[in-house]
């Protein structure tokens, strides 16, 4: 239908009822009744078109791929087993029973790492390494089979490191993985050997330095709260294998002190919470 029309047709009737049914019908009067007629028409149909509502803007999908550093501080706690030995260069020699033992440790941590992540579809996987320097430490007191000499141990992890690959699956921001890998570090253990009868004097000091290679594997989890920041928590379980702790020291008297050591072997646990900053 045509509503421009119509609305004209209108007018003029209206019109005609105007000064006695005498109607304008110049071309001035007509030109106006067209143009009033059509802008009418016009809004009448505008007013009947939906109106359509404004683009939604784009999301940018979370992805894990890149590079990235942080850091990290957590809680260790683990044990060293071992044989205690006392070998004056012809052998070993039994002196405690039993002499196979274990000296418990615990302590604080904190570190960095840096790793690579790539994703395919919900699929993630990466490599790290990261190192830690710590306070694990822990002491032990063992008397010999006659009771007549003590030995106190005790020993420390100073730092350790991993290089491990990791493998997770994302859902949006959140990322769950396991992790596994190469884990190696440094102890050092301290001894000193006390006669108790006669009470209390300490015959001699010693120390081992040791370094360690070994494994790890662990799980974790980590949140992107921004495009380019996350937080993570992560346990790992860390065996950095036996070291021989073969003690060198003096006597009181000042000669040599090289007839103890305690081969033992390292293990522990750690939960970590961290950051990263990826590029």
């Amino acid at each position: 239908m045509d509503v421009a029309a119509l609305l004209r047709g209108r007018m003029l009737v209206a019109l005609e009822g105007v000064s006695g049914g005498r109607v304008m019908r110049g071309p001035f009067a007509a030109l106006g009744l067209s143009v009033l007629a059509t802008s009418l028409a016009t809004s009448a149909l505008a007013a009947d078109l939906p109106v359509e509502a404004p683009p939604v803007p784009a999301v940018q999908a979370v992805s894990w791929t890149g590079l990235y550093v942080g850091g990290h501080a957590g809680y260790a706690w683990g044990r060293s087993d071992g044989d205690l030995t006392f070998d004056p260069g012809t052998g070993p020699i039994v002196v405690f029973d039993p002499s196979h033992r274990r000296i418990d440790s615990e302590g604080w941590l904190a570190g960095g790492q840096i790793g690579f992540n790539y994703q395919f579809n919900s699929l993630v996987f990466g490599l790290k390494a990261d190192a830690s320097w710590t306070n694990l430490r822990g002491r032990g007191s063992f008397n010999t089979i006659p009771g007549d000499v003590n030995w106190t141990i005790e020993n420390q992890l100073d730092w350790f490191g991993t290089v491990r690959g990791r493998a997770g699956v994302a859902v949006n921001n959140f990322l769950l993985y396991g992790t596994a890998g190469v884990a190696f570090g440094q102890t050092r253990a301290d001894q000193v050997v006390t006669n108790v009868i006669p009470c209390c004097l300490v015959t001699a000091v010693a120390s081992a330095n040791e370094n360690h290679i070994g494994w790890t594997a662990g799980a974790g989890a980590e949140w992107m709260y921004s495009r380019n920041w996350s937080v993570k928590a992560e346990y790992l379980y860390v065996d950095l294998g036996s070291a021989d702790n073969r003690f060198i020291g003096t006597t009181f008297i000042g000669t040599p002190h090289t007839t103890d050591s305690f081969p033992a072997n390292l293990t522990f646990h750690t939960v970590r919470v961290g950051v990263n900053y990826r590029f």
